[in-house]
This record gives structure tokens, C-alpha cells and sequence, in this order.
């Protein structure tokens, strides 16, 4: 069944990113993270979760949190047909729940989130090389409109 998260479930939310960053960590390394870091990443997700703006769906059967999706509003210019942007940030399905129908549950729900919030249109990024999620966000409708490319600098000396 779909659940809000609230401050209280940050472990379980916590663990689920985690499977969602070791997932895409061979993608690319803007999704690597330091190890040691678990206390600021917490804190980080905390103060998402807080935001008015922002929404962490989880699917939660028993006491158990099979996937979660993160969405919120983003702001656009007014001078867009498309100006009132709902983002899909961090989506995951335990690997065990995948093709269970989970992740359309969570979709669904996050969509029905934005409309109430006055979205116009639904916005996310996948991984390249993530063939999988690419599909699925595909049969749900979605299609590529910018191909977003990163450089990684050196670290100054």
C-alpha cells in the first residue's frame, strides 16, 4: 500500500537510497558517495522531506518498504506553455518487488500528488545506462527531451 513517509521512517528511507545509489554507482560517478557520510546524507533527506513542496512516496507491506519515489515542484519560468513542473527525483523498487507492479503504484501516486499540486507536466532524469528504468519510464509515457551530459573537474591543489 502507498504510505507518506514522515521524519520517523528516515532509516527505512535511508536504506532505500542506499540500494538506489550502489544500483547506479557503475553508471557514472555523480552517483557516488562517501561512505562515511551517512549522517549528512540522513540529515539531507530529513530536510527534503520537510520541504511543503516535496513528497517521499514509499510502497510498505507489512512493515516492510518494498520502493519509494520522491517527487516535488519545481519552478518554471511563466513564459512556458509547460510552467508549473512536477519532478520525479529518486525512484526505487527492491530488486525482489521489481515487475511486481510497485513501481507503477508509486508512479501513479506521485502523479495524482503533483496534479493536486497544480503540475502541468512530470519531469525526471534516468541513468543512460540504465536500460531497465529507461523502458519503464517509457511504457509510462515518458519520452527524452534533453540529453544531460556532466564533466567532472579536477580537484584544486
Amino acid at each position: 500500500m502507498i504510505q507518506e513517509a514522515e521524519p520517523e521512517d528516515i532509516d527505512d528511507l535511508f536504506e532505500l537510497w542506499q540500494e538506489l545509489m550502489r544500483f547506479h554507482q557503475g553508471h557514472h560517478t555523480v552517483f557516488k558517495y562517501k561512505p562515511t557520510a551517512e549522517q549528512i546524507l540522513k540529515v539531507e533527506l530529513l530536510s527534503r522531506l520537510k520541504d511543503k513542496d516535496t513528497k517521499f512516496l514509499g510502497f510498505v507491506s507489512g512493515n516492510e518498504w518494498q520502493g519509494m519515489i520522491v517527487v516535488f515542484m519545481r519552478k518554471a519560468s511563466p513564459g512556458f506553455k509547460l510552467s508549473r513542473k512536477g519532478y520525479i527525483g529518486e525512484t526505487i523498487v527492491k530488486k525482489k518487488y521489481r515487475g511486481t507492479g510497485v513501481g507503477k503504484e508509486l508512479f501513479e501516486a506521485a502523479k495524482k500528488w503533483l496534479q493536486d499540486k497544480g503540475a502541468d507536466h512530470v519531469e525526471l532524469q534516468v541513468s543512460v545506462k540504465n536500460a531497465a528504468g529507461i523502458k519503464f519510464w517509457e511504457a509510462l509515457g515518458f519520452t527524452p527531451s534533453t540529453y544531460h551530459m556532466v564533466l567532472e573537474l579536477p580537484e584544486e591543489k
